[in-house]
């Protein structure tokens, strides 16, 4: 708003939605504000930030909703965005199997909820969907515009509602999909569309999985079971249309036995096919029946097993799951496996309808004589349609899609495969196992956003793995070869070596697919003969002649529910950014609310601050919602004194040409065929044949770096591995081929990308405390309090497996301490004089500061965010002396030990980090209360929207540090709270939080601690 300099307040948006998520009107509204505005990086940039909230709130709000809301929101910022796409998939893979029936394992999963579970494969479909189908008019818009037929204006709105279109059209499900498919050929038309300024989320009724049957009305299981037959079985959704899925009863045994005791015997299943996934009910749904198991069935392999004790077995199974059926004749095990195999085809996208060929005769026959229902919304089994081919640029992304969620899984089973073995056979295991690992031609490390730079995946550096043996897991660092500044796609377009992932992403696969006529071919468009072509075309040109576009500005209705959009003077290209003054224009159109003042506070602030007006039906809504709507956190405090504030995220920084850099790093000014280039982050990069090294300069100067390096990084920094490791690469490249396209120079920029594979390991709490760290990252430098925080991706692609962004030149205290250049006398205080130089000198001094600008960011947020487990192979510090916190599986409160916990104080300040600082005379130490009372006093002011992001994962949570008797039941969100002393006056909040250091010096629970990890995992003390 005008307090926030054009940017849109994504955590506003986060906490109204969730305050009022019984409203699906405002849900609705808030949806559609920041689906307006998502063209800005800043805007997009809010939206991946908050994107564990959204999901969380797609899983288990919308469950119990009538329309797909935020579902579509969803989808229209998919379409926007493939990485966006990615992150919401793996979000959604961790909740499927929290949800579904069984584990892995075939045994019954006590956490099974088939609502959640089905809608989480639902929305993946639906994801998957928008991808490989995109926005069906994209190109031509851009085309449009660029030829200036339309405003940058006319452009953003018509692209914006192409998108709503497509979400709204994918969610209505079955028949309605394969409509969209099949008849998107109309050409765009602008004639009023132009001048109406509302951008509706239109109204969509979620459909149900299933409907209950009567019983009074229905056979028994046992009869049911004898007269069904295997057939297509439709279900219906809003509007009378139908969807088609495959169902039967088939005899079931399970592979695993549920007691040792019973005979493992066959059991009568009902079986369906639906959305690629194979569901396994005890008896038939629509009498009852309860889902037991299910599997996926993309890449499933189906074969018949023969030579077995009964006749007509087959099975289905894939990596995690294994099917063993039987069915009742020939003709049917062979149509179960026809209808397996198709759903498990890569494009077995849109919901499989039934076909000639895929019926025996005996079928046919019965079909052909009973009437058929040919209405436009009703499926008939009798229709031989013929499964719709993707486009090659649809293949294309279906393609790209699977490829790298295959390549980050398989990245994970290796750290998976290398866990069943020895300790000391995993490093000599691992370079083969990782080299093995197929790399796709568009592959990336998806530990970024949207916005930032791309990097695409070359080759491995398999001889630098390196394994961490740990008794239930093998964290595994793999080093990959990245390019960037490549020519992109089949036109070999412009190098950039600059373009963020979502751009190059865009440019490489948003391909309009051509005939040879050179027409645009719509979504599964069927192939046309030339005379239909040319009839087209002449309907095509009377189109164009009868189309007058509109420009300039409509009138404003004040009764209308809409939400204005400016028309800013732009002549830039369309992509799939708006310009940067896009965020801003829309300031130029608020206006403030009508006079009446009744009903929530936050929400009227939201909107005075940042939209055009309220409609006047949702304000009216809202005021009658106001006095029955449930009770969350906000509302028990919005008149608290504690303001709902906007804190934009903050990353770390960036570094651009020689801006910043250390005089001995980087010379000359770095660019690529006349562009600059942006730095990833400190390390080595090779551009033709000169290796350029990034570094941040903060008065420690190289000889200190280099000393420290010694004890840190065994003798070799980062930036000098990592140009290492790209001269080997360039040799190689040199030696093998003459490089580039048709033989011209290679002047790509090679860079390394570097990651740690975990399996076994469930981080999805992890990525919410560095959510909350990144938050107050940003709160403590809205606030101008000088704290240091090293925010890190962490990535969760499943219950068991993520992917973590490696810190360079750090090690763990532990480590350090166990490095036999580490002084034996003295501790780090030794170290600090070792490394840093005498106590004056300026190297010392700056390495000093770091580490209590750092020191004092850590203490805080370990004691707002209950952050326990801290023994020493947990915090790491880095060459230039910055302490590091790692490793948040105890957070909240939650401890080991629980009750029984050692770690009683607030947060561990040990006699180490205080000789260090020089003491608790020192003016260090002074320095480090000073920033502790001032982050304390900031977070204090920030409260309403850091409870608001607890309140919200915690609903319906699966967290360990949100279940259970000890930490369930919002006792989580009371002890933060209650760390936050919201309660305390300001006047005497240094003075509690100059107590909480007193008690947190040197304390003996923390020094017990140490040594209790000592003795049990021989950490050092």
């Amino acid at each position: 708003g005008r307090d926030n300099k054009g940017r849109v307040p994504m955590e506003k948006v986060a906490m109204l939605i969730w305050q009022f998520r019984d409203d699906p009107a405002v849900v609705q509204f808030m949806a559609q504000f920041v689906a307006k505005f998502s063209g800005s990086r800043q805007v997009f940039d809010g939206i991946e930030f908050y994107l564990p909230q959204i999901a969380h709130m797609i899983i288990h709000l919308e469950a119990d909703w009538d329309e797909a809301i935020l579902e579509r929101f969803a989808l229209v910022i998919a379409q926007q965005s493939q990485h966006f796409a990615l992150q919401l998939t793996w979000i959604l893979q961790g909740a499927i199997e929290d949800y579904q029936p069984e584990t892995v394992e075939g045994r019954p999963n006590p956490g099974y909820n088939q609502l959640f579970y089905l809608r989480c494969i639902t929305l993946l479909s639906n994801i998957e969907r928008c991808v490989v189908y995109g926005s069906p008019r994209s190109i031509e818009l851009e085309k449009m515009y660029e030829k200036g037929e339309i405003t940058r204006a006319q452009y953003e709105q018509m692209k914006l509602e192409d998108r709503l279109n497509n979400a709204r059209q994918i969610t209505t499900h079955g028949v309605n999909f394969r409509k969209m498919v099949v008849q998107n050929v109309q050409k765009v038309k602008q004639v009023k569309l132009l001048n109406v300024k509302e951008v509706k989320l239109p109204s969509v009724i979620t459909p149900t999985k299933h409907g209950g049957g009567n019983a009074n009305n229905n056979p028994s299981p046992r009869a049911d079971a004898k007269s069904t037959a295997t057939s297509v079985v439709s279900s219906t959704t809003d509007k009378n249309t139908q969807i088609s899925k495959y169902g039967g009863y088939l005899l079931y045994k399970r592979r695993f036995r549920t007691a040792c005791y019973k005979r493992k015997a066959w059991k009568s299943r009902y079986f369906e096919i639906e959305e690629r996934m194979l569901y396994c009910y005890n008896h038939r749904p629509s009498i009852g029946g309860k889902l037991i198991r299910a599997m996926p069935l993309e890449g499933a392999d189906v074969q018949e097993k023969k030579g077995g004790k009964y006749p007509f077995m087959f099975e289905a199974q894939n990596h995690h799951f294994e099917f063993v059926m039987r069915a009742k004749n020939m003709n049917e095990m062979q149509l179960w496996m026809k209808l397996l195999r198709g759903e498990s085809e890569a494009n077995a996208l849109i919901p499989h309808i039934i076909s000639d060929d895929e019926i025996d005769g005996k079928e046919e026959k019965k079909q052909a004589d009973s009437p058929t229902d040919k209405s436009d919304d009703t499926v008939t089994t009798t229709s031989a349609q013929a499964p719709l081919k993707l486009t090659p640029s649809q293949q294309a992304r279906y393609d790209f899609f699977k490829n790298e969620r295959d390549f980050v899984a398989n990245v994970c089973d290796v750290a998976e495969v290398l866990r069943f073995h020895e300790p000391k056979e995993r490093k000599a295991l691992a370079p083969g196992l990782i080299s093995a690992v197929r790399l796709p031609e568009c592959a990336y490390v998806p530990l970024c956003k949207s916005t930032d730079v791309w990097r695409r995946v070359d080759s491995v550096m398999a001889a630098d793995t390196r394994v961490f043996n740990t008794n239930e897991r093998c964290p595994m660092i793999c080093y990959f070869v990245a390019k960037r500044g490549e020519r992109i796609g089949t036109t070999l377009g412009p190098k950039n070596p600059n373009l963020d992932v979502a751009e190059y992403l865009h440019m490489q696969f948003q391909v309009p697919d051509t005939d040879k006529l050179g027409r645009l071919s719509a979504i599964g468009e069927e192939a046309l003969s030339k005379d239909e072509v040319e009839e087209q075309e002449e309907e095509k040109v009377e189109e164009e002649n009868e189309i007058e576009i509109e420009k300039g500005d409509s009138k404003d209705d004040d009764d209308d529910d809409t939400l204005g959009l400016e028309d800013p003077t732009d002549s830039g290209r369309g992509t799939v950014w708006s310009e940067e003054s896009k965020s801003k224009s829309f300031l130029s159109t608020m206006s403030s609310l009508p006079g009446n003042r009744k009903g929530n506070d936050q929400l009227r602030k939201f909107m005075e601050d940042n939209v055009v007006k309220l409609p006047s039906r949702l304000a009216m809504q809202i005021n009658r919602f106001e006095s029955r709507r449930k009770m969350s956190y906000l509302d028990r405090n919005a008149g608290s004194g504690a303001p709902l504030t906007t804190t934009p995220i903050i990353e770390n920084p960036i570094i651009e040409g020689d801006s910043g850099l250390d005089d001995s790093s980087v010379g000359d000014s770095l660019s690529l065929d006349g562009q600059s280039v942006v730095s990833v982050g400190g390390g080595s990069i090779i551009m033709g044949d000169q290796v350029v090294t990034f570094q941040h300069a903060d008065g420690v100067d190289k000889s200190s770096l280099d000393r420290a390096k010694e004890v840190v990084s065994g003798g070799e920094s980062w930036a000098e591995k990592s140009a290492r490791m790209l001269r080997t690469v360039k040799e190689s490249a040199t030696k093998s081929s003459n490089g580039g396209y048709g033989g011209e120079e290679d002047t790509s920029i090679y860079d390394i990308v570097t990651l740690m594979a975990k399996s076994n390991d469930d981080l999805r709490q992890e990525v919410f405390v560095m959510q909350m760290i990144h938050y107050f990252e940003s709160v403590f430098a809205k606030s101008s309090v000088p704290l240091w925080l090293k925010t890190y991706r962490i990535l969760s692609t499943s219950k068991s497996t993520g992917l973590i962004e490696v810190l360079t030149d750090a090690t763990s205290i532990d480590g350090l301490k166990k490095s036999d250049k580490y002084p034996k006398e003295g501790g780090m205080r030794a170290y600090w004089e070792q490394v840093y130089g005498p106590p004056s000198s300026k190297s010392f001094l700056a390495a000093q500061r770091n580490f209590v600008r750092s020191l004092a960011g850590y203490s805080l947020v370990s004691y707002l965010l209950g952050l326990k487990d801290r023994h020493n192979g947990n915090i790491m510090i880095d060459t230039r002396g910055h302490i590091i916190h790692i490793d948040f599986g105890f957070a909240f409160g939650m401890a080991p030990g629980h009750e029984w916990s050692l770690e009683r104080a607030p947060f561990k300040l040990t006699k180490d980090y205080i000789d260090v600082m020089g003491g608790i005379t020192s003016g260090c130490f002074k320095e480090f209360q000073k920033l502790f009372v001032d982050g304390f006093k900031a977070a204090r002011s920030n409260s309403l929207t850091a409870l608001g992001l607890v309140e919200i994962m915690m609903y319906k949570s699966n967290y360990p540090c949100f279940t259970g008797t000890r930490y369930g039941g919002g006792v989580s969100l009371k002890r933060f709270e209650k760390r936050l002393m919201l309660d305390i006056p300001d006047s005497k909040v240094e003075k509690k939080a100059h107590q909480l250091i007193t008690s947190s010096i040197d304390s003996s629970g923390t020094k017990v601690y140490d040594i209790f990890q000592n003795y049990s995992n021989g950490l050092a003390i």
